[in-house]
């Protein structure tokens, strides 16, 4: 495959030497490979769902953080994003770290999300379609493509990607939306961790390979029509609603705990 091929320009010869824990983060990381980082990003035009809703508005106070941009004619970055909403008049923020990519050539929609990662946090739409079966255990991905493009989305979305997305230790969702790609992971991305990395980009390696590999199985050159999405305020309310009743039923058991303690004897 030729330079001029690849649907993801992976970057070679990394210097993770320089993600060393006495080193400043991700800024050091990114000046030692010659790329631009930026601390905060508040206009970010990105399409995917974790940056708009399924109307296609920014999400509230959508910012990022992090960003690692690499230079040149193919956009690549990763960053951390985070935007905030209301559950029963209880404002919550959720924070995903993103691998964005512009791809070379138009392709499909496809939202793949996976059951380790919508066990930590829902992807917050996902499209009003029903899910392909696209993969021999169905269970640990959800995928989702327009009914014409399965083929596709069965040679983009192989055991490899699935096994590769689908990890309790670092769980990722993905998607493909508007000539991008992107990897999205519930908590944050751009960290200064060299195995993070790694994998970040050990997985965009991969895509290059099954992207490549499915370009056959395209019905046409494009342009393909946007999925419509559907919000997963429910899912995304319990998760949220969970986790803020357990911490305030710890904190009251910590603070009647602490009573007894004082003035229980």
């Amino acid at each position: 495959m030729t330079a001029d091929a690849r649907w993801i320009p992976v970057p070679t010869n990394v210097a993770y030497d320089a993600l060393t824990p006495g080193a400043p983060g991700t800024s050091a990381f990114a000046a030692a490979n010659g790329w631009q980082h930026h601390p905060l990003v508040t206009a970010q035009p990105l399409p995917g769902v974790v940056f708009r809703d399924a109307a296609g508005r920014s999400r509230f106070t959508q910012r990022a953080g992090d960003v690692v941009r690499l230079p040149g004619s193919a956009a690549l970055e990763v960053g951390n994003s985070a935007y905030t909403y209301t559950v029963q008049m209880n404002q919550m923020s959720a924070e995903w770290g993103y691998v964005a990519v512009r791809l070379p050539r138009a392709t499909p929609a496809l939202v793949v999300e996976t059951r380790s990662a919508r066990a930590v946090r829902p992807l917050p739409a996902v499209p009003d379609v029903a899910p392909l079966a696209v993969s021999a255990e169905p269970e640990r991905a959800a995928v989702y493509a327009a009914p014409e493009n399965a083929e596709w989305a069965q040679a983009v979305v192989t055991e490899e990607i699935v096994d590769f997305l689908d990890q309790d230790g670092m769980p990722l969702d993905l998607e493909i939306a508007e000539g991008w790609l992107f990897l999205y992971r519930p908590g944050r991305l751009s960290v200064p961790d060299p195995l993070v990395w790694r994998r970040v980009f050990g997985i965009l390696d991969a895509l290059d390979v099954s992207l490549s590999a499915a370009a056959g199985s395209l019905a046409g050159a494009g342009p393909f029509p946007a999925l419509p999405k559907r919000e997963q305020v429910a899912r995304t309310t319990r998760h949220a609603m969970a986790k803020y009743v357990a911490a305030v039923g710890g904190l009251f058991i910590v603070v009647t705990g602490g009573a007894y303690v004082l003035f229980g004897r």
